[in-house]
């Protein structure tokens, strides 16, 4: 049970911080601001939440699904949470086609 709850809150805690490094690269993407110059910076942008959010969002989809021997509740948000950084990358996407 311990064991359980220990790999839910540290894919929470991964997919929370993917979650924000998304938030904070569609932002960048949608307000570029006066330092980043060129289409390379978007397509670094777009890149690295390819990279970073898609095995950590699988990866907590993953342990949400699998563990049940944990909390429920943390079990709902490792799925939500996992879910909402899996899709950040087509939201990232979409923005920097409709921008740039």
């Amino acid at each position: 049970m311990k064991i359980a709850v220990g790999f839910q809150a540290a894919a929470l805690a991964l997919a929370g911080l993917a979650v924000i490094w998304g938030v904070f690269n569609a932002y960048s993407v949608a307000f570029p601001g006066p330092s980043i110059s060129g289409e390379w910076a978007v397509g670094a942008s777009v890149f690295g939440v390819w990279v970073a959010n898609v095995p950590i969002g699988l990866l907590t989809l993953a342990i949400g699904l699998i563990v049940r021997k944990g909390s429920s509740r943390m079990r709902h948000l490792c799925i939500v949470t996992s879910l909402v950084a899996l899709s950040l990358p087509i939201i990232v996407s979409l923005i920097a086609n409709r921008t740039h």
